[in-house]
């Protein structure tokens, strides 16, 4: 039974597993990224979000998208980045394709294009038995987005900002990240919000590493920003940038 289920796994993987194409999705795109931080909910921006062409989410955001909660976040998802761990502890959550239907989502990307990601996403078959599509990334993107990484794998949140920021996009707009600098918004993952409890948790994984996340991605950043300076991000956001960009050092940019 095991080899069966197997069996039908690869076969379902191979024919609903397509690659998700961020240069020609995204080109000339107004996209803002949502994630898990308190952040988020500094303003009430839910009108603006909901302005742009593409809204991107992560993990368990389907989740705790509230009608309350839409005025400061949006109400639509079009583009769910999801680890493919389907458990509520620590994972992206469960996938329920009846609500990501009714949220209106397209996409569901995996970002992990190795060995270890395509298990899980193989796995995801195995357990569900579905036919309904699912995306990866290139496997030339993904080693891009991973080679200054080392032992380390990138969280999902810095992956979906990774591709958006690495794509010919009109304008982004970011909102929910801190790099774990900040606890994460209510309803997300209530049993890590102790930031003493979160931090230890993502060190006794020894899966990611959020200070040389942040640093990457002042990297990408101002590699972006060169090319299209018209990237927003909210006031937290902004602030915790702003303070990492004052004390490099002058020739930083060399």
């Amino acid at each position: 039974m095991r080899i069966l289920g197997t069996l039908k796994g690869i076969m379902l993987m191979s024919f609903y597993t397509k690659i998700f194409d961020p240069y020609k999705i995204f080109k000339d795109k107004r996209i803002a990224i949502i994630g898990a931080a308190d952040s988020a909910f500094e303003e009430e921006n839910g009108e603006y979000i909901n302005g742009f062409d593409y809204i991107i989410r992560i993990n368990k955001a389907p989740y705790s998208l509230t009608p309350e909660k839409s005025k400061f976040i949006g109400s639509r998802t079009d583009i769910l980045f999801h680890s493919f761990y389907e458990n509520s502890i620590s994972g992206g959550g469960p996938i329920d394709l009846d609500l990501y239907d009714r949220q209106g989502i397209n996409y569901i990307i995996n970002p992990n294009n190795n060995i270890k990601g395509l298990k899980v996403h193989l796995n995801y078959f195995k357990r569900n038995l579905n036919k309904h599509r699912t995306y990866i990334l290139p496997k030339n993107l993904y080693r891009a987005l991973t080679k200054d990484f080392s032992r380390w794998t990138p969280t999902v949140g810095y992956s979906a900002l990774y591709i958006a920021l690495n794509a010919p996009f009109k304008e982004i707009y970011i909102t929910g990240f801190t790099f774990f600098k900040t606890p994460y918004a209510s309803d997300y993952r209530d049993h890590f919000k102790d930031m003493d409890a979160n931090n230890e948790h993502i060190k006794n994984q020894g899966i990611h590493n959020p200070d040389l996340e942040f640093t990457e991605f002042i990297k990408k950043l101002k590699t972006a920003f060169k090319r299209n300076p018209n990237i927003k991000m909210d006031g937290t956001l902004s602030k915790i940038v702003d303070m990492q960009l004052n004390k490099a050092p002058k020739n930083d940019e060399k």
